[in-house]
């Protein structure tokens, strides 16, 4: 740092090499193996492309069964590193949500031939800004056929996804996918629901898009929910009309857990799914939020908080 007296100062920053950052990840990382050698929580750590480079290439990973990396800032350039690396081939848990990934990155782990992840059960990339053409692509792959619990919330994913749901077979563990605060569409959400992908998923979380009465009708009379325990559907502005197809529903009569809070029913919405001849073995119901949500709790208890006033109140 070099200073100029007389009145104005000039800083200039010091940026370390590529070696003398990896001199001093090696240090840390190893620090951090020691406490706990299966997992490495990274979360929160400012960590860019090179740092994400320097950690793939450090061969203590080679234990690692839980890497989270989110809330950083790791863009497309780092995933090839990640998705590629021999250190990581024991991964089992790969957290990657609120970066700077768009989606060219993760169209390129879908299309790589060079994969080690093979073992990956858990994927979430939440809450970045990854295209709805890349998660398409992603779901046209081959690469990950042991992933079991999928998070693409809060992203551009539409009814390109949508309909390679409808169509894919090379997720054959996949039992949770999560899909919150899309721009899924009745277009799209017609083909997704025909999927066989859809016989085997057992949590299904649609939150926040805006699928009204209509998509809720798509869902409630499709036929492949065999093993769907959990749907949660809040915030997809739907009223009363969608809350009666709901309570009718004789393909989701399975599910144990059911979340539609903040949506536009009421009393009379609320009493079809609460009074349910087909959603017998719910044990778990939650149809307004922000109240209570203990395990085993339905919540109609009140009927004044089943819809307030003003739906965008909550």
């Amino acid at each position: 740092m070099g200073i100029e007296r007389g009145g104005d100062s000039e800083y200039e920053e010091y940026k370390p090499s590529f070696e003398e950052k990896a001199e001093k990840w090696q240090k840390t990382l190893q620090s951090m193996l020691e406490e706990e050698p299966d997992s490495l929580k990274l979360s929160g750590k400012y960590i860019s492309n090179d740092d994400v480079k320097i950690i793939c290439d450090y061969e203590g990973l080679k234990k690692v069964r839980v890497l989270d990396l989110a809330d950083n800032q790791i863009s497309d350039e780092a995933l090839l590193f990640l998705f590629e690396s021999e250190n990581l081939a024991q991964l089992e848990e790969l957290y990657l949500g609120i970066n700077f990934l768009t989606g060219q990155g993760l169209t390129d782990v879908a299309q790589s031939n060079k994969i080690k992840l093979k073992n990956l059960k858990t994927l979430v990339i939440s809450d970045n800004r990854l295209t709805d053409s890349s998660v398409a692509d992603f779901f046209r792959s081959d690469n990950f056929p042991s992933l079991e619990s999928l998070d693409v919330g809060w992203n551009e994913v539409g009814n390109e996804t949508a309909k390679v749901l409808g169509e894919t077979t090379s997720f054959s563990g996949l039992k949770k996918l999560i899909l919150e605060r899309s721009y899924i569409e009745i277009e799209g959400l017609k083909e997704m629901v025909q999927g066989d992908l859809m016989e085997q998923l057992q949590e299904l979380n649609l939150s926040a898009n805006k699928l009204k009465d209509e998509g809720v009708e798509v869902l409630a009379l499709a036929p492949k929910w065999k093993a769907l325990k959990v749907l949660r559907l809040s915030q997809n502005m739907f009223g009363d009309k969608g809350a009666k197809v709901l309570g009718e529903s004789a393909s989701l009569a399975g599910l144990t857990h059911l979340y539609a809070g903040r949506n536009y029913f009421g009393n009379e919405g609320a009493q079809m799914i609460h009074e349910s001849k087909t959603l017998t073995n719910l044990k778990t119901l939650v149809l307004k939020e922000g109240v209570e949500e203990d395990a085993g709790l339905v919540n109609y208890s009140r009927p004044e908080l089943l819809r307030p006033d003003d739906p965008n109140s909550i």
